[in-house]
């Protein structure tokens, strides 16, 4: 009965669904030469991911998503992994893994100097989005900064090898 109880404890320090109460009520992107207001709708729990869903503030924008979706999938491998896929619409924005102690492996980038989108235009959180959704992601055992997560600002300052 002890393992049991153990297990349970673990799975509901993750999947409480309280914690849906620290994520970002808006979050603000920056696409196209204009900014984006998202609020959030819907969580889903699934056995080893989340799937967040924000939805345009003050209805629908002509030629603009409706929607920004994040999904959290976690790995145990000793320690917490979370791969994380960001979603503009039908547009895969951004992909990447934060693993401890602190790093951030960039998998898929859709902004400047991107090879998977070569428009060279801008996919970015605001400064306080960016700023909630880091807060959001260290409640996880993490120490991360802006510094690390330049391929998601606003600014000219990531260079994907």
């Amino acid at each position: 009965m002890k393992y049991l109880r153990r297990y349970n404890e673990q799975l509901t320090s993750i999947y409480d669904k309280s914690w849906e109460n620290l994520l970002p009520d808006t979050l603000i992107v920056i696409k196209d030469g204009g900014s984006h207001s998202f609020t959030k709708g819907n969580i889903m729990l699934h056995s080893d991911m989340v799937q967040i869903t924000y939805d345009t503030t003050g209805g629908e924008v002509w030629g603009q998503p409706d929607t920004l979706e994040i999904d959290i999938y976690f790995v145990k491998n000793g320690h917490i992994e979370l791969n994380v896929d960001i979603t503009y619409g039908d547009l895969v924005a951004s992909e990447f893994k934060a693993k401890q102690p602190n790093t951030i492996d960039v998998i898929q980038y859709t902004s400047y100097h991107s090879k998977f989108d070569p428009s060279n235009t801008v996919f970015a959180f605001d400064d306080d989005s960016l700023k909630k959704f880091i807060d959001f992601l260290n409640r996880f055992g993490f120490t991360f900064t802006i510094d690390d997560f330049k391929f998601l600002d606003k600014n000219d300052g990531y260079s994907p090898e």
